[in-house]
């Protein structure tokens, strides 16, 4: 496997520097005039390089072949936190719950654009536009995610309501009524949560509404916490940089334009989520110790164990996130008793 360990140094470095260039300037807002103009053209393109530099430190992770995935996630391949109402619902059953659960409370609705970031194999805008009749993007940066997407919408007949594209988020143009982003937070990292949000609610329509989950410390001193595996985690994980505790991710969320409307602790669904997946994989051990080496086998064992045993015992917690574009007027806002 390359040796990613300079050039993944380097591009924290440009992160932390295009952070600290951001927090450095005087402004409450963006800069009018040419000098706007020349900071969006700066931003714009550092966020490219950084998003699209992802791939060589995702790679260990996503794009190992996607029998290697089909072989222990649920059938529609939902890589991320599962969602249980009493707790003994089967993997394909909770996570079908979980899409459910999101669309519905972002107040999906038919003719509604929905973004999907990190969309993994499609799973989400299939589902968006199968049953809520929303029109859909999907964006991954894994060629193996979005071979499978593809092929999976063309199944469905849904291709002219889905489009999977291989593509960075701050390369997306235009405005969707809803945005999608699960999982994200723990690979963009405290430096660059402020500019993950921002990127977003720029994509965001006026009256649009975004969910995103992911895993934070459980607290301002505990954003280091690693898996018994340190090089594994550090390396292809959350290199060189550390979890946001959830202050931290609120704070980055309004900065960034975006104001919270609800949070929800998931910790107790992603052990289950973890646990059910660690079971598949054991069950499976034959097959994938003939798609893996024995290293990588070990890794992913304890990769699902050392998260599930996190969670558990709150080290790490997860939370799903719903926001706004700052601004938004009160009377704009639901009731309790509405969805989105």
């Amino acid at each position: 496997m390359p040796d990613h360990t300079k050039f993944t140094r380097w591009l924290s470095e440009a992160r932390a520097r295009m952070n600290r260039s951001a927090h450095s300037r005087q402004w409450e807002a963006q800069p009018d005039g040419p000098e706007k103009a020349g900071y969006l053209k700066m931003t714009s393109v550092l966020r490219t390089m950084v998003a699209n530099a992802l791939p060589a430190r995702d790679r260990y992770l996503r794009d190992v072949p996607n029998d290697y995935y089909a072989m222990w996630l649920d059938p529609r391949m939902v890589y991320s936190c599962a969602w249980f109402e009493h707790g003994d619902e089967d993997l394909a059953t909770a996570q079908l719950k979980k899409i459910d659960h999101v669309l519905t409370k972002i107040g999906l609705k038919p003719g509604h654009t929905l973004l999907d970031v990190d969309c993994g194999w499609g799973a989400l805008v299939i589902r968006a536009a199968e049953k809520f009749g929303a029109r859909c993007v999907g964006i991954t940066l894994s060629k193996n995610q979005f071979d499978w997407a593809s092929e999976s919408v063309r199944a469905a007949g849904l291709t002219d309501r889905v489009e999977i594209r291989l593509q960075a988020y701050p390369d997306v143009e235009g405005w969707f009524d809803r945005i999608t982003s699960l999982g994200m937070f723990e690979y963009e990292g405290r430096s660059d949560l402020q500019e993950y949000a921002a990127v977003l609610q720029e994509r965001l329509a006026a009256d649009g509404v975004l969910v995103s989950h992911g895993i934070m410390s459980t607290g301002p001193c505990s954003g280091r916490f690693m898996l018994d595996d340190i090089e594994f985690c550090s390396r292809y994980v959350f290199p060189d940089d550390e979890l946001p505790d959830l202050g931290y991710a609120l704070t980055a969320m309004r900065e960034g334009g975006l104001e919270v409307s609800h949070i929800q602790n998931l910790r107790r669904h992603c052990v289950r989520t973890l646990r059910l997946w660690e079971a598949n994989f054991r069950a499976k051990e034959t097959a994938l110790r003939q798609l893996v080496d024995d290293r990588s086998f070990q890794t992913w064992c304890d990769y699902l164990n050392g998260w599930a045993s996190a969670f558990e015992h709150d080290d790490v917690s997860i939370y799903e996130i719903v926001g706004r574009k700052v601004g938004t007027r009160a009377s704009a806002l639901p009731w309790p008793g509405g969805a989105g």
